[in-house]
């Protein structure tokens, strides 16, 4: 399936709030290593979205026993799993930035999909340069900015 932005922005059921969870934060919750998710999870004003790329590396990462929790995870109603194609201008433009393989196919989904952010534990993320269109922020730092 392919699909423009437009239509994603369209299809996001009056959400006020696009995001993008990295696969450490999956797998630390469902590790039940930290419930911060669960703020996020229960919260119907922001929608989240999740591709192929994000869910394989939770599923390496995550033992078979709670692999049946991630699946219903992905049911929720304010997740949107994505599996098209991503745009090979917005591959070679986060390449060009420097960022490594699976960072730079994150940091073009972040942007395909609209994100506003990119919530993550990874450093390299973290300390990496400034993204033009959307924010990368730890998820302590997502929910205190969310309170405000």
């Amino acid at each position: 399936m392919s699909c423009g932005t437009a239509s994603i922005r369209d299809g996001s059921r009056g959400y006020n709030l696009i995001i993008v969870l990295d696969s450490n934060e999956y797998i630390t919750f469902l590790s039940q290593k930290s419930l911060f998710l669960n703020g996020i999870l229960k919260n119907e004003k922001i929608a989240i979205f999740i591709n192929e790329i994000i869910i394989k590396e939770v599923l390496r990462h995550i033992k078979e026993v709670i692999k049946k929790d991630f699946y219903k995870l992905l049911f929720a109603d304010n997740i949107n799993v994505r599996n098209e194609k991503l745009p090979f201008y917005l591959l070679q433009k986060y390449k060009g930035m420097g960022l490594k393989k699976g960072d730079i196919e994150i940091a073009a989904f972040c942007e395909y999909v609209e994100a506003e952010y990119l919530i993550t534990e990874n450093r390299h993320f973290l300390k990496s340069l400034k993204f033009d269109k959307f924010k990368v922020v730890s998820i302590k730092e997502f929910l205190r900015n969310l309170d405000r």
